[in-house]
């Protein structure tokens, strides 16, 4: 399979006649195989666009080429980065979750971040989804899609005691 993924992104490469290192790495968490490539070296900020735009596209062509090529069936992501690029990305988005985490449960009302890509709605969910207090969502269509952070009271993170005697007395 490792083939096959660098025989396609060397294809690409040319066919975009991009010029850069890169490394690959492939990760299998949770029966979902992660193909992480990240490009090295100079004058690169062509590749990852305006906001990241043109990385995203080469991302997702990528990951199209490679669905007629690995196995049906075959449940994969592709992650490109170039430079750092991605993952100082995803490290902002990841403090700004946590921070309006918290204004949420200040304020105790839902708070909705500006709309995102999916990848990187996926970065807010995966990083509040530790916390009991809190719950998130997607809201939105098409490319106003955003997440909404949304505090969960006390009552519904623990049943209450009435709810657990009730509960007692129904197994008896």
């Amino acid at each position: 399979m490792e083939k096959i993924v660098k025989a396609e992104l060397d294809s690409l490469l040319s066919l975009l006649d991009i010029e850069a290192e890169y490394e690959f790495k492939m990760e299998e968490v949770d029966d979902v195989k992660y193909f992480k490539i990240s490009f090295s070296g100079e004058n690169l900020g062509y590749l990852i666009g305006n906001h990241g735009k043109h990385l995203e596209s080469v991302q997702y062509v990528f990951s199209m080429m490679l669905r007629n090529k690995l196995p049906e069936g075959t449940n994969y992501r592709v992650v490109l980065d170039v430079c750092g690029y991605k993952e100082e990305k995803n490290r902002k988005i990841e403090r700004l979750a946590m921070q309006k985490a918290d204004d949420a449960r200040i304020l105790g009302e839902p708070i909705e971040l500006p709309a995102m890509n999916p990848s990187d709605r996926r970065t807010v969910h995966v990083t509040l989804q530790m916390f009991d207090d809190i719950k998130t969502e997607s809201v939105g269509e098409g490319e106003d899609r955003r997440v909404k952070i949304i505090p969960v009271s006390d009552k519904e993170i623990l049943p209450t005691v009435n709810e657990e005697e009730k509960e007692e007395e129904s197994e008896e």
